[in-house]
């Protein structure tokens, strides 16, 4: 994928969002993905995908878009084997997960992680 950029759009208020770039970050030893709000696709996506976006030879959203982040950051494709589990139960569980994901903030600030910061590609919405 020379050339491409590839990108994870995350919701950057969310400490478990934030948490998941910071440990994308440390799995991609090759600097290959970069970050950018899940605010900018704002006017493009629908309304209920609010958290994990990824971008790289296609777009891909909810339950794919956390596995194939994995397989890209790990070098592996060994996270694929969850696509063995239905999507429809998969991506219940992403939803589930995405919706209480503001439980665990408890009113915390949440700050980016420098290491997640350096690779931001946009100055939208990042803190």
């Amino acid at each position: 994928m020379r050339g491409v950029i590839i990108i994870l759009y995350f919701d950057d208020d969310c400490i478990m969002c934030n948490t998941f770039a910071k440990t994308i970050v440390r799995l991609d030893r090759k600097e290959r993905i970069h970050f950018a709000s899940i605010k900018e696709l704002d006017d493009i996506l629908p309304e209920e995908i609010d958290s994990v976006v990824y971008y790289s030879d296609d777009l891909y959203m909810k339950s794919d878009a956390v596995i194939e982040v994995m397989n890209d950051a790990t070098g592996t494709k060994i996270f694929s084997i969850f696509k063995a589990v239905p999507v429809c139960f998969r991506n219940r569980l992403y939803q589930f997960i995405a919706r209480n994901r503001y439980r665990l903030n408890r009113g915390d600030a949440c700050e980016i992680n420098p290491a997640v910061r350096k690779r931001i590609i946009s100055s939208e919405g990042s803190k």
